[in-house]
């Protein structure tokens, strides 16, 4: 397995983080914590140490899972977001990774507010949020199907970051009412909340190692 954490701030899209989610509508008992994560074109450093985890990861596969050999049809996890994404300026000028949580995405990834403190807060983790990111890659051969995972490990969270889709946080639902300097009746109020309408899960050919 390879470990990669990321350099500069990564953002999270199509996340279910705080609690798992079904990943088809075939499979509705198969939940999964996941996310997709965009890596800016520019931190080299980054995208380079992913390229050579991948790379460890493909000839651990071929050493100790496939036989010695590589197997056709393999797609690269680190996708380009100009290419596959062209119409979504979220992913201009970013590679991004389909990762789940540990165990294939059955556990939760360690969560992280800024300041490095447990959370399960919403307004620290949500689709939109910068952050960085612990990752891993490791190949896996099951049911058939064979390739190299992206898994999260652990995300830290920056707090900032407008929500992608039509997700509302408290922060940006204080926003819309004007909000700037609430209460603490007003914090009381907007406590917990978020209303939100899910984000569109990302289609089945976004995770090309879906087993």
């Amino acid at each position: 397995m390879s470990q990669v954490t990321t350099k500069t701030e990564v953002r999270l899209s199509y996340t279910n983080l705080l609690s798992p989610r079904a990943q088809s509508t075939e499979r509705p008992d198969d939940l999964t914590y996941s996310t997709a994560i965009l890596i800016p074109k520019s931190d080299t450093e980054t995208v380079n140490a992913i390229k050579a985890a991948i790379k460890e990861a493909l000839a651990e596969g071929v050493s100790k899972k496939w036989g010695g050999k590589t197997p056709n049809g393999l797609k690269n996890p680190l996708r380009d977001g100009d290419a596959d994404r062209p119409d979504d300026e979220v992913y201009a000028n970013h590679y991004f990774i389909n990762a789940k949580g540990p165990r294939g995405g059955q556990e939760k990834p360690i969560l992280l507010d800024s300041r490095g403190e447990e959370t399960s807060s919403d307004s620290d983790i949500y689709s939109g949020v910068f952050g960085q990111a612990a990752l891993q890659f490791y190949p896996y051969d099951k049911n058939g199907n064979k390739g190299v995972a992206a898994g999260l490990s652990a995300f830290q969270s920056t707090g900032h970051g407008d929500p992608l889709g039509n997700a509302v946080t408290v922060d940006s639902a204080r926003k819309a009412f004007g909000i700037t300097t609430p209460t603490s009746d007003a914090k009381d109020a907007f406590a917990g909340t978020k209303a939100s309408a899910p984000e569109a899960a990302a289609d089945d050919n976004d995770d090309p190692w879906e087993s």
